[in-house]
């Protein structure tokens, strides 16, 4: 089955084979005692998300990537503020509160994105090797 959207189904948290079956159990990202309970299996087209023990370890990096992203985005609009080399220096604090309080406020979304990028990038890979293994 391909996906008709593939990045937007990341994003959107769905499954990376469909687009359309939910990664997670809860309702949205910020319930967070079920944050990172997902379902064994795609509900409509019952790709496996439980790949192996310890699968999800490597979203580890795809969070460090994201999270530095976020950081870099907010750079431009700090620098508007801060133009000169002495003001940038001098007021480097506030960038520094914007980005922990972004970082806070996007934790819970980050740490479910980033396992939704991970699985994402692992499905299309294995289903690549399996299809050049059948042929």
């Amino acid at each position: 089955m391909t996906n008709r959207k593939p990045i937007k189904s990341v994003f959107f948290l769905r499954c990376p084979s469909c687009g359309i079956g939910s990664l997670f159990k809860s309702k949205h990202s910020y319930e967070l005692n079920k944050i990172l309970d997902m379902h064994e299996h795609c509900e409509h087209c019952h790709e496996d998300f439980e790949v192996e023990t310890g699968f999800y370890q490597g979203a580890m990096y795809m969070s460090y990537i994201i999270t530095c992203a976020l950081c870099l985005a907010i750079l431009p609009i700090y620098y508007l503020f801060n133009n000169t080399r002495e003001a940038f220096l001098d007021n480097a604090m506030y960038y520094l509160i914007a980005c922990f309080a972004i970082l806070i406020f996007t934790a819970p979304y980050v740490s479910q994105l980033s396992r939704a990028v991970w699985l994402k990038m692992h499905v299309k890979f294995f289903k690549s090797k399996t299809e050049e293994n059948h042929h």
